[in-house]
């Protein structure tokens, strides 16, 4: 009895100490990792504003916040034992500084880290991805820049938004950053800059425009996958309806959609996000990449504007499935048909041929008018 008793009690301990060391283990990784984070900040600007409500209980929330310091009890500790008062007033603090740094730079009336808190301004332009978003954010001088950004919209929640349901990737915001400009102050959290866009897209998403969604059978992200290639596909307002035909037109018939700006979402890096694509680019792997897979991508491809949604929901009725640029120069397409009238039109782009058929341009004198069925 003894030993079996002596035995339970080895394999209880057996079986503690591991699940101690894979505690500790899952910790110190937590902790390594936290550090690693924190290094790879290390000298980063942040910008903090200090209001003279602020409580040091608040202050001290603000700078952990930001991941100026550690422990907020220390904080406040070497703040009673200075002896000083905190000023009111925006700063300038880097990540690493030490926190008794930190508390002198704080107090002292003309500390070398008091900064002008500047009101900004980002006009953001129909067809920008996130990521160019948040560089001309970071360029303007946006608390913590770029990386804050695409950090803040790869965490958002944004459960109080129901047209975001939809969305497949949660960790992304693509297609719903509506384009406009927007007033903000330096040290504005990225949180509430997402906000503002957002609840702009609400506002011109509305009601009419989610009904008419629903009765084309489409969901809202849906509608924005459209719209995104319309963005990035037309140059002329008047052609915005008549691609979001073909688009449409080719997802209904179960054609690729073989559209080049989705291809450019994937390849397309911070040296050149939408870069001149080559025939190698066309076979990359991605669910993103519409001349291997079918149907629709998972998510827009770029943030659209509202003539762009608007020509998705009013899309030219039209038999057209092709569409190749103007060689004209003024940013206008030639559209087809048929593969026949397509390859005309490719060839006549490369100056191989003569002007192709009047009703390849919907524009054209004796071609029907964007809008009518050309009757195939």
């Amino acid at each position: 009895m003894l030993r079996i008793v002596s035995q339970c009690i080895k394999i209880g301990s057996i079986a503690l100490i591991a699940v101690l060391v894979l505690f500790g283990s899952v910790r110190a990784f937590a902790y390594y990792r936290d550090e690693a984070a924190r290094d790879a900040k290390n000298g980063q600007p942040v910008l903090v504003t200090i209001h003279t409500k602020d409580s040091s209980d608040a202050v001290a929330s603000k700078l952990s916040d930001a991941g100026l310091i550690n422990s907020k009890l220390y904080f406040r500790v070497l703040l009673r034992f200075s002896g000083k008062e905190i000023k009111p007033a925006s700063y300038t603090l880097n990540i690493g500084m030490s926190t008794r740094t930190i508390v002198d730079l704080i107090t002292t009336e003309k500390s070398t880290a008091k900064t002008e808190n500047k009101a900004l301004t980002i006009t953001v332009i129909e067809g920008w991805r996130t990521e160019q978003i948040a560089d001309e954010l970071g360029r303007l001088g946006l608390n913590g820049g770029a990386d804050a950004f695409m950090e803040a919209v790869h965490n958002y929640d944004g459960k109080q938004y129901d047209f975001l349901k939809d969305r497949p990737d949660k960790h992304s915001l693509e297609g719903y950053l509506f384009p406009d400009t927007y007033n903000f102050k330096a040290d504005t959290p990225p949180d509430d800059l997402i906000q503002l866009m957002l609840d702009n897209f609400s506002q011109k998403f509305d009601e009419q425009m989610r009904s008419r969604a629903s009765d084309m059978n489409l969901s809202v992200n849906e509608v924005l996958i459209f719209a995104s290639l319309v963005e990035r596909e037309a140059q002329v307002n008047r052609e915005r309806p008549v691609i979001a035909g073909i688009y449409i037109n080719r997802f209904e018939q179960g054609i690729k959609l073989e559209a080049d700006p989705t291809v450019q979402y994937v390849v397309g890096t911070s040296k050149e996000w939408w870069p001149q694509l080559t025939n190698e680019n066309l076979f990359v792997k991605s669910p993103y990449n519409t001349y291997q897979v079918d149907g629709l991508p998972p998510g827009p491809i770029a943030n659209p504007g509202i003539q762009s949604i608007l020509a998705v929901l009013e899309p030219a009725q039209t038999d057209y499935i092709y569409f190749v640029v103007n060689p004209s120069g003024d940013g206008s397409h030639l559209f087809g048909v048929t593969p026949e009238d397509q390859a005309q039109n490719i060839a006549y782009n490369k100056g191989e041929a003569d002007a192709p058929a009047s009703c390849s341009d919907p524009w054209a004198d004796g071609c029907v008018l964007a809008g009518q069925t050309t009757g195939g």
